[in-house]
């Protein structure tokens, strides 16, 4: 935590803290049912069990996209071809500096096991119209997961879509 001396635009000078953290990528990633692949995880400092999307910190000169990309194979063994920005934001602008990039794309494909077992946990095909069910039950971990779900709910709200077997675990390949 960094104390600034700062002058407001009103002219008042005040003692502020802040917390500089790295840029963060994040990927919703949808398949043909309109149902996204999310991560179970259990998050330790806030002791919860919830679903988070893929994603992860954009290393030093990392492309964001490619960030996505690389967060998306390795703790999914997924791959997605296009890869749209839905969203630029600082979840917490009062106090922390993190921006938060969430991405969305179609028709993924699984080319792998994830290579990042401890980050994987559970892969699970969330349907997109019970976004606004997870969100208020506190299941949507993290201001990206959240607003990525819900940017893609309201993105493919009314389009065709097969029948959708609703949530459901994804089945990895066996390893050899």
């Amino acid at each position: 935590m960094t104390r600034n001396e700062i002058t407001t635009p009103d002219g008042l000078d005040r003692t502020h803290h802040s917390i500089q953290l790295n840029t963060v990528a994040t990927v919703i990633a949808v398949d043909e049912h309109h149902r996204a692949l999310l991560m179970r995880r259990h998050r330790w400092i806030v002791d919860t069990i919830g679903l988070e999307s893929p994603g992860g910190i954009v290393d030093l000169d990392e492309e964001p996209l490619n960030c996505a990309r690389r967060e998306l194979l390795e703790e999914t063994g997924f791959e997605i071809d296009e890869l749209t920005l839905v969203a630029d934001l600082e979840p917490m602008p009062s106090l922390v500096r993190t921006r938060h990039l969430v991405y969305l794309g179609s028709n993924p494909r699984q080319v792998a096991m994830p290579s990042d077992a401890e980050e994987a946990a559970q892969l699970l095909w969330i349907p997109l119209e019970e976004t606004t069910a997870l969100l208020a039950k506190g299941m949507l971990l993290g201001s990206g997961t959240a607003v990525g779900m819900l940017a893609a709910a309201a993105l493919f709200k009314g389009e065709p879509t097969t029948q959708s077997p609703g949530q459901q675990f994804v089945a990895l390949p066996e390893s050899h």
